[in-house]
Order: C-alpha cells, then sequence, then structure tokens
C-alpha cells in the first residue's frame, strides 16, 4: 500500500566507513566543524535536505523549508541566498537533492512543484522542466538528481518508483524501474549517483537497500535490508561517490553516514559517535577532492563537515 504524500515538516524528506575499519561505530571519519542552526536568517536552516559543492569548493544547502538555496565557503561562511516560495522561475517549493553539472550549473528537483529547476551558481534561473504526473517527463515529487558518463540528467520519481533519463535541457530519452520489493523493483527511491563504469547507484530508500543498474537499466547488483548493523539501514536516504569509488550513504533514522567500497562491501561509519559531530537524521553527503565530507545534519538544522582519514 502506497504511503500518501505528508508535510515535509513531519516526515523529512525520507521518511521523504575505506582504512579497513570493520566494526560498527568505528570510523574513518573525524569531525572538523560545523554550521547552521535554526532560523531564516542567512546562514540559518529550516529542514535542509540536500548539499553540492562547485570546483572551487563552495557549498550549496537546500533549505527546504526556507524554499531557498544557500551558498557557503567550504568552511561556512555564508556567501548567499536565492529562491524563496512559489511556483515561478526561480521560486522553489520544497528543493530536494540537488547536483552539479559538467558544466557548472545546479540541477534541483523540487518536491512541491514537481519539476527540475536549473540555477548558475550565481543564482540565476537557467530552465525548468516537469509536470504533475505518472507519464513521460512529468514527476510526482522528483527526489534526486544526478549525472551519466554522456552528461545525460537522470531524476528520480519518488512517487513514481522510477529512474528517468534527459539531455542536460530536460528532454526525455528513457526510464527505468516499477514499484515493488524483488530485485530490480524500487520502493520510494530517493537518490542516483552513476560510477567510472556508467553503472546507475539508486538508493532505493523504503526497500532500505542500495541497488546498482547498468546504464540501460538492467539490474546488477543489490545490497541492505532493514537493520542497525553495518551493512543494514533504516531508510537509505542519499548517495555520493569519491574519487576512489567509494560509496557513501545517508543512513536516515540510524543517524549515521555508511561507507563500502564499490562491490557493496562495508567499509567504515561516521556521526553516530557521542561527539560535536553525532548526527540526527543525516539526509545528504557531499564529498570534495581534497578529503572532506559535507553532511546535511537534518534534526539539527545545519552542516556537519568531517576530514575523511586515507
Amino acid at each position: 500500500m502506497k504511503l500518501q504524500k505528508w508535510n515535509l515538516r513531519v516526515w523529512l524528506f525520507a521518511a521523504l566507513i575505506f582504512l579497513g575499519c570493520s566494526q560498527a561505530g568505528s570510523s574513518g571519519a573525524e569531525f572538523i566543524t560545523h554550521w547552521g542552526g535554526s532560523g531564516s536568517e542567512p546562514g540559518k536552516f529550516n529542514q535542509p535536505i540536500g548539499v553540492a559543492l562547485d570546483s572551487l569548493g563552495n557549498v550549496y544547502v537546500t533549505d527546504s523549508g526556507n524554499n531557498r538555496i544557500q551558498k557557503f565557503t567550504s568552511t561556512g561562511k555564508f556567501l548567499a541566498e536565492w529562491g524563496g516560495s512559489g511556483s515561478g522561475s526561480g521560486e522553489l517549493d520544497r528543493p530536494m537533492l540537488p547536483a552539479m553539472s559538467p558544466d557548472g550549473l545546479i540541477y534541483v528537483p523540487e518536491y512541491g512543484n514537481d519539476r527540475v529547476q536549473v540555477f548558475d551558481t550565481d543564482g540565476a534561473p537557467q530552465f525548468i522542466w516537469g509536470t504533475t504526473g505518472t507519464g513521460l517527463a512529468q514527476f510526482d515529487a522528483p527526489a534526486g538528481v544526478n549525472f551519466d558518463l554522456r552528461g545525460n540528467v537522470l531524476v528520480v520519481g519518488f512517487y513514481n518508483d522510477r529512474i528517468q533519463i534527459f539531455d542536460h535541457k530536460g528532454n526525455f530519452s528513457s526510464q527505468f524501474g516499477a514499484e515493488g520489493h524483488e530485485y530490480g523493483a524500487l520502493y520510494y527511491p530517493t537518490d542516483v549517483a552513476v560510477d567510472k563504469q556508467g553503472n546507475i547507484i539508486v538508493a532505493d530508500a523504503y526497500n532500505h537497500r542500495v541497488q546498482i543498474f547498468n546504464a540501460e537499466g538492467k539490474p546488477l547488483k543489490s545490497w541492505g535490508s532493514k537493520g542497525t548493523e553495518p551493512g543494514q539501514f533504516d531508510v537509505a536516504n542519499a548517495l555520493e561517490l569519491d574519487s576512489n569509488g567509494r560509496i557513501y550513504v545517508s543512513d536516515f533514522y540510524n543517524n549515521r553516514i555508511q561507507v563500502f567500497d564499490s562491490e557493496g562491501k562495508f567499509l567504515f561509519q561516521f556521526g553516530d559517535a557521542a561527539d560535536e559531530g553525532k548526527l540526527q537524521k543525516p539526509t545528504d553527503v557531499a564529498v570534495s577532492p581534497d578529503g572532506f565530507a559535507y553532511v546535511v545534519d537534518f534534526g539539527n538544522d545545519r552542516i556537519v563537515q568531517f576530514k575523511l582519514r586515507r
């Protein structure tokens, strides 16, 4: 039975580590700093959901409850914001998990407006596509976006249980996925990433697993189940790949980030330790080329920065 749409104020989007460590609680990441706090003024957050990095190391956060995007330096200094509630060009309604395109544009799926909106890094709107529905190029709560090796845009349809593929301007190309719990099926998927071989990695959130498909959508591998042990998930909410192909998964209700190798072998986890970097319902993670992880700490309305131990 399908879940009903509910207010993200109650739900949060998803209820919508490398070093050979293999025991739960052992970490390959060191807490560095955090910034934010609850509020609507610049630098504060109300239900932050997603994070993306540009080539200069700037950090972009979808501040969903405030219907805006905020831009920071890599150390958390506020730089700019844009958006505002609405359905017009440049306006936002529940922006979700964004991605930075190969040509330096920010693609933002809008949960509330059932569309994808594209901005430059100064916040100027570029173009929009998508309408509400189940047809081709339609969305029902688009959740995450990313890019394949050819620059095509992959959009995760949360309520439509599918991945749609478009060219970089939003022209429909293909799709795969269907509602279900069997191998290859999806149940409330939330995010997508692409590895160096072109395989498509999907956060199959409410099946409590990660699935890997080839570029044509044929299932190749799956791992995970509901639970609290290493390799298990309680809502696998978002994905990130680093330059070595390691897969970072935001494990929402388990309050941690789990890290796997490219074959799905558990490596380490972080964010669940009793220190300043302790996470509460993390929704997204971005990893910089110089080895820093930026985690959206939804439950604490903040961004937490970790240094990955290589």
